[in-house]
Order: structure tokens, then C-alpha cells, then sequence
């Protein structure tokens, strides 16, 4: 018996076509009395790890 691989289509619901939602708020910190951090949803890892490494540097 020979395997054969089949070959499937699949379609996803449409999410090509939906547009982006906009960010929303999913982090505030406030780090001091004067300073407030707004972190938002779709924030890229490497920037979210080198913000906070350079907010809470003192921790380290």
C-alpha cells in the first residue's frame, strides 16, 4: 500500500478581510507622582521588555 498525501483547502471565516480594531488600554503604571505609564494591547514583546527593564532598572 503506497501513501498518499491528500492535498485539503481550507478556508478561514473571512479574517482577512476584517479590519484591525484599534488598541486599547491594557496596562497604566504609575511610576512616580509625576509620571504615569499607558501600556496598550498590541505592543511588540521586545518593546514592552526593553520599556520595562528601563522603567524598573533599579529592581534589577
Amino acid at each position: 500500500m503506497e501513501n498518499k498525501h491528500d492535498f485539503v483547502e481550507v478556508k478561514l471565516n473571512g479574517r482577512s478581510h476584517e479590519t484591525p480594531k484599534a488598541p486599547q488600554k491594557a496596562l497604566q503604571i504609575r511610576l512616580d507622582q509625576n509620571k504615569t505609564a499607558v501600556i496598550y494591547n498590541r505592543i511588540n514583546n521586545y518593546i514592552l521588555d526593553a520599556f520595562l527593564k528601563a522603567a524598573f532598572d533599579h529592581d534589577a
